[in-house]
């Protein structure tokens, strides 16, 4: 890598998962080299769902001397063939990559990849601004710290760098932009570090927790609150192991009344009562709690370090769910060390029976640098040898039982985390399985296979019929109360006419008239849909719905006589915002 005196332009790239997601790393690295060099810094970020020949061309029309690229397990594929081909038509291009997937193996990377030229490793703010000076001329090479590079044939390391003890050295990353962010994930971290050193995850290379001071989170979360960015997600590793700070932090948040929703990761078995008791009076809608519970096996979380007391960690999730103010999402991984498939069934029955918002079944991943992968022979670890670096088995777990389990995930995305049919999947696992929700998603996701319905996809639409399909053929004497749930939930969140094949309606054929006799009544009107006032009887019948039932699908009881449901929809979202028992 020889230098480029006169240096005038830099592009900070990455591939992000989804258009809706922003990196946080690219603009840090940017505010970092502002406040320091005079270099031209470019931000481009695209999505893995473009095509590389695409995002290839757009490069090439800014003309960068400097090619960097942010790495990590879900786009390093797609970057290193995009890299490949433009050093090809840009040879005197210098590409440097950086991020967790490249910092542990650098120079196996540079061997393997003769057309990268640098690698970063580690953090990169300190080290990318050396860097470029050193390209422009103004240091020696040897003398930047976390870098590894080829240069003439030959690869070197320089050693490594030093954390950045002060986080407020790092200026807001992103100043002059919130505009352009505004209805995207906004990501931001208070903390570097985590408290804990479980062996599956990259934060047990770094000691310790860095804070920024409580006057610059408040200052950047003004910034962000101000502009009602659509989201913003904290990365902090373990948001809540200083509980007063994090009391402080979510003090203000509340303070500024904004639109912004807030993503924390939350380890509830460090929240005290008084913690509790304060959360219970959070405005609802506003915070979502990310808690990773992992697994309920004692040895597979003994085996990779992490603290675990289940019934703590049970009551205060109950107790946040009580309140019903803030959004719960509950992690598992499948594969820890030791724990086999009816271990990790008794985990996924445990925790689905929290009954969270949404619960992510993911699969462990054996990543660079981590010491569970120098741990792997140990377990028997067999795992893909491309990212995400997933296993495939073990000695606890065969690739048939992890094949089973990816159908579940599929199956737990699409009817339980989805929302779409939450009081018929509830009733499903409650009362015709007994509470071992597991049982219910193996038969289910077999069925879906027999079919010939997985991995595609599918309209919202028939994933109720395809629930009633199963009820109807494996427990047909619950036929009957699962249409009615399905009827329900689909009427809560469609205003449509009709209803899904196979779920059926046990409406009058006069029900028409019914709605637009309730429409024009203006004693009702006034009494029951006071948003309706002053709205002619033809407008508010396009508004309402009358749904005959035979059972109460809030309470999963039979009625006398049928049951009348009114549904009041909103106009823009077309779901239930009321529901009136006539």
């Amino acid at each position: 890598m020889r230098a480029k005196v006169g240096m005038e332009r830099v592009l900070l790239c990455t591939l992000n998962a989804k258009y809706i997601h922003s990196s946080l790393a690219l603009r840090s690295l940017r505010a970092y080299n502002q406040a320091h060099t005079k270099f031209d810094i470019i931000i481009k970020e695209y999505t893995i769902n473009q095509k590389t020949n695409d995002i290839m061309a757009d490069i090439y029309l800014s003309r960068p001397d400097v090619l960097s690229f942010s790495c990590y397990i879900w786009n390093i594929g797609p970057i290193l063939e995009l890299c490949a081909d433009y050093k090809k038509v840009a040879p005197h291009t210098i590409i440097v990559l950086g991020g967790p997937e490249v910092s542990y193996d650098a120079e196996q990377l540079l061997c393997n990849n003769p057309f990268i030229d640098c690698v970063i490793r580690g953090e990169g703010e300190v080290t990318l601004t050396e860097l470029l000076l050193a390209v422009n001329g103004e240091l020696p090479l040897e003398s930047v710290k976390g870098i590894s590079y080829s240069d003439q044939g030959q690869i070197f390391s320089n050693t490594d760098r030093e954390l950045i003890p002060c986080l407020d050295d790092i200026p807001f990353a992103y100043e002059d932009e919130m505009n352009e962010l505004m209805d995207r994930i906004v990501y931001y971290e208070s903390s570097r570090g985590c408290p804990f050193r479980c062996t599956y995850c990259l934060s047990s290379n770094s000691p310790g927790i860095r804070y920024l001071s409580m006057e610059r989170v408040k200052r950047d979360l003004d910034m962000m609150l101000g502009h009602q960015v659509r989201e913003i997600k904290f990365v902090d590793r373990t948001f809540n192991c200083d509980e007063k700070r994090a009391r402080e932090i979510i003090d203000f948040i509340i303070s500024r009344q904004s639109r912004s929703k807030i993503h924390l990761e939350i380890d509830a078995g460090l929240f005290s009562d008084s913690m509790l008791d304060y959360l219970a009076g959070v405005p609802p809608n506003l915070f979502n709690f990310e808690i990773g519970v992992q697994s309920t096996f004692k040895p597979a979380l003994d085996a990779v370090r992490r603290n675990f007391n289940w019934d703590r960690l049970s009551r205060n999730i109950n107790r946040l769910r009580s309140y019903r103010n803030i959004h719960l999402h509950l992690d598992l991984i499948a594969g820890l060390p030791g724990e086999n498939y009816e271990d990790f069934q008794r985990s996924f029955d445990m925790v689905y029976n929290l009954k969270p918002d949404m619960l992510q079944l993911g699969f462990l991943k054996i990543l660079k640098g981590t010491p569970l992968q120098e741990e792997g022979e140990r377990y028997g670890y067999i795992y893909q040898s491309h990212s995400p670096y997933q296993i495939l088995s073990s000695h606890a777990i065969n690739y048939e039982e992890i094949m089973t389990l990816t159908r579940i995930e599929e199956i737990l995305a699409r009817y339980y985390n989805s929302g779409d049919m939450v009081t018929a999947v509830d009733y499903v696992g409650q009362v015709i399985y007994g509470g071992n929700a597991m049982n219910f998603y193996e038969e289910f996701s077999r069925f879906w296979l027999v079919h010939g319905w997985v991995g595609i996809g599918h309209k919202k639409e028939v994933l109720y019929s395809y629930l009633q399909m199963f009820i109807d053929e494996k427990h047909p004497s619950h036929r009957k109360m699962v249409n009615e749930l399905l009827k329900y939930d689909y009427l809560c969140r469609n205003h449509k006419y009709g209803l899904p094949p196979g779920v059926h309606s046990h409406n009058p054929p006069n029900i028409n008239d019914l709605i637009y006799s309730y429409s024009k009544d203006k004693s009702f009107v006034n009494r029951h849909l006071t948003a309706f006032t002053g709205k002619t009887a033809g407008e508010i019948k396009k508004r309402v719905h009358i749904e005959y039932f035979q059972v109460d699908p809030r309470t999963f009881k039979k009625v006398d006589k049928d049951l009348r449901l009114m549904f009041i929809y909103n106009p823009i979202t077309k779901m239930a915002d009321k529901i009136i028992e006539l």
